[in-house]
């Protein structure tokens, strides 16, 4: 673990391979973290093929700090996060909510305008991370997971930010975040610089 201080700052540590751990503000670890490098950003046509596969989901975008962080959001994450069979308790899923980093978040919605997903970031002046995200079960099996990091790296590209921070990533098959090289530009931090994937 390594901690945030007065010599280093969120985008230093992100540059340098750290994630922030779930359950606080300060504290960074190393993994294997990934990330879009955005002055290589194209479009594939695989990453074409998620976006029409689901055309019929939109995202409302707002600040953190203005979304009601309220029993029934709780309920109905702690049921998609019990039914995933993630090991996420529900007091890292407040805190992370409530008192991280983290400054945006996107309402993901249905063509009947039920809520379907959350995705937790944090943007600056010059990075973005997808930190984290809900959805419902039964939408595991679709395109809909890899739609909520596409869409961020999109408009972190749309908003000319240089890297949008995808977090952990195993290159082994069914590994930690394996859908993820096929993002735009992207690369993953090996032996203490940022590679592309071969």
């Amino acid at each position: 673990m390594f901690n945030l201080n007065n010599f280093s700052t969120i985008e230093n540590n992100y540059q340098n391979g750290l994630l922030p751990q779930r359950n606080s503000q300060k504290l960074f670890y190393q993994q294997t973290s990934c990330r879009s490098n955005l002055s290589l950003f194209n479009l594939s046509s695989e990453n074409r093929r998620i976006l029409n596969k689901t055309s019929g989901y939109f995202s409302e975008v707002i600040s953190l700090n203005n979304f009601s962080f309220s029993l029934d959001v709780q309920k109905t994450i702690f049921s998609w996060i019990k039914k995933l069979g993630w090991n996420f308790p529900m007091s890292s899923v407040k805190y992370i909510f409530s008192s991280h980093i983290f400054n945006r978040l996107y309402i993901w919605k249905d063509s009947r305008n039920q809520i379907i997903a959350y995705s937790i970031c944090y943007f600056s002046k010059t990075i973005s991370h997808i930190a984290y995200v809900f959805y419902n079960p039964s939408l595991s099996k679709t395109n809909l997971p890899i739609r909520l990091t596409l869409q961020v790296i999109i408009d972190s590209h749309q908003q000319k930010l240089p890297f949008c921070y995808l977090g952990c990533f195993e290159a082994k098959t069914q590994g930690i975040g394996y859908y993820k090289r096929n993002m735009p530009g992207f690369e993953y931090f090996s032996q203490k610089q940022w590679i592309k994937l071969e």
